[in-house]
């Protein structure tokens, strides 16, 4: 029968990922972007008594614009971090019409006002070809702008573009610099970024207590990654005492964070009593939303269960449902699953051509017992 895997205790994430907004741009082995959903959003709201009639009151007796056309008052009369706001609005849709460029204008004018914020969203727009035509260049002296102004984030999105190597001469040790300066400047995610330098000893030397201390600035700044792999390092018991109970503890902030990794580590943990009293009914809730979340690991894991009827009943369909959805995202070990059920006509109708593919595919992901 299927076995839980769960052979990423120890996984990290080094990839070190920037926040644009509402996504992550995770930086790869190669250095490649990829936009990850994300959800986050902070921009300055100004208050002015331009428009306390229209608005309902708060303490003072003032609150700051909201809508659309507000907003636009306000930006037009030059309080620069509403321009950001609406900007904001125009990227999602929010109230108007998803308008990237007219998004761009808007954060040009708060940067042109002095709003190092501006600088810094126009500058990621550029730097990941949303809304406009990417421009990596453009976006450097945006970001060098939004930093040197004293936006983290700035300082971030630059550090991980000298990482990258992406419109400018790969520069690691600057990027370090600079992820350092946003750290300190509490943005959390320059914190799990610099950490994840400090892991893998890029442009400074390997240093995995200072890494894990790292991820804990992360977490504690909201970091859902910085949470999940301060996580594996305590069970892995790199750069600090090896000790399970806490990496439960910070595998599950990073779930509730969002983390779908931090979900799937969580729910292992359950499952096989490690670090937790053994509860097949939590680790089958956090499975669920590790799968959900994207993560290929967690559909396995869950596929395992169904087939083996942990904390479920015992439903082979269901199983190969699952291990389909984690063999399609990437994960080894579901596809050798699914061919096997395949194979013997466990839960799926036999076929062997199918039960081939699914061991070829097994194999190309490195799986050698596939082959």
């Amino acid at each position: 029968m299927p076995v839980l895997k769960g052979d990423a205790y120890s996984h990290l994430s080094q990839g070190i990922h920037l926040r644009n907004e509402r996504a992550f741009l995770q930086l790869k082995g190669e250095g490649t972007l990829k936009v990850l959903a994300w959800v986050s959003v902070a921009f300055l709201l100004l208050v002015s008594p331009l428009w306390a009639e229209e608005n309902p009151t708060l303490a003072g007796g003032w609150q700051a614009p909201t809508t659309p056309a507000q907003l636009e008052r306000a930006c037009d009369a030059g309080e620069f971090g509403h321009c950001n706001a609406l900007a904001w609005k125009y990227l999602q849709g929010e109230g108007v019409e998803k308008n990237g460029a007219r998004a761009a204008e808007l954060y040009e004018q708060a940067c042109d006002g002095g709003t190092a914020e501006g600088c810094t969203k126009l500058g990621t727009m550029y730097a990941t070809g949303r809304g406009v035509l990417k421009d990596e260049p453009r976006a450097v002296a945006l970001l060098e702008q939004g930093c040197a102004g004293g936006d983290a984030e700035g300082c971030a999105n630059l550090g991980t573009i000298y990482a990258n190597g992406s419109g400018v001469t790969r520069d690691e040790q600057m990027a370090a610099t600079l992820l350092e300066q946003s750290c300190e400047g509490e943005y959390a995610l320059a914190c799990t970024n610099l950490g994840s330098i400090y892991m893998a000893g890029r442009g400074v030397p390997k240093d995995e207590p200072k890494a894990a201390a790292l991820y804990e600035q992360g977490c504690a700044g909201g970091d859902a990654i910085g949470c999940t792999n301060l996580g594996s390092m305590y069970m892995a018991g790199k750069g600090i005492p090896k000790d399970e109970s806490r990496a439960a503890v910070f595998y599950e902030k990073g779930c509730v964070n969002g983390d779908a990794k931090g979900c799937t580590f969580i729910g292992n943990m359950y499952a096989s009593g490690r670090g937790v009293p053994r509860d097949e009914q939590k680790a089958i809730a956090f499975l669920e939303q590790g799968c959900v979340g994207g993560f290929a690991m967690a559909c396995t894991n869950l596929g395992a269960m169904h087939a083996n009827g942990n904390g479920v009943p015992k439903d082979e369909p269901t199983a190969a449902t699952f291990f389909e959805r984690g063999c399609e995202g990437g994960h080894a070990v579901g596809c050798t699953y699914l061919a096997t059920m395949y194979e013997n006509g466990r839960g799926v109708l036999r076929d062997g051509s199918k039960a081939a593919e699914y061991f070829r595919r097994a194999c190309e992901l490195g799986r050698e017992s596939a082959c």
